[in-house]
């Protein structure tokens, strides 16, 4: 599937590649994916004598996952409740 996420298998078959001494080409060229996908997904899981396919998938799912906004510390949160300053209070007619 050209343009989509690489799967566990095509992992699989990276990892493969890498151990019977294929060129990062030519992975790609049986992947049917671009040799740039290739060799970003072996750069950032390990290298190429550090790529293990069940890792990498292990940590393509981790940095995938959505991450839950923290909330704010007790100092910076706003009061309860907020006061509204009144528009031309003092000074009727005056700009600000």
């Amino acid at each position: 599937m050209p343009g989509g996420r690489l799967t566990a298998e095509d992992r699989r078959h990276i990892a493969e590649g890498l151990a019977a001494g294929l060129t990062y080409a030519e992975i790609a060229r049986r992947l049917g994916r671009s040799r740039s996908t290739v060799t970003r997904e072996i750069a950032r899981n390990g290298g190429p004598h550090g790529y293990r396919a069940a890792r990498a998938q292990h940590a393509t799912s981790w940095r995938a996952r959505r991450r839950k906004r923290a909330p704010a510390p007790a100092s910076r949160r706003p009061p309860a409740t907020v006061t509204r300053a009144r528009c031309g209070s003092s000074r009727s007619g005056s700009s600000p």
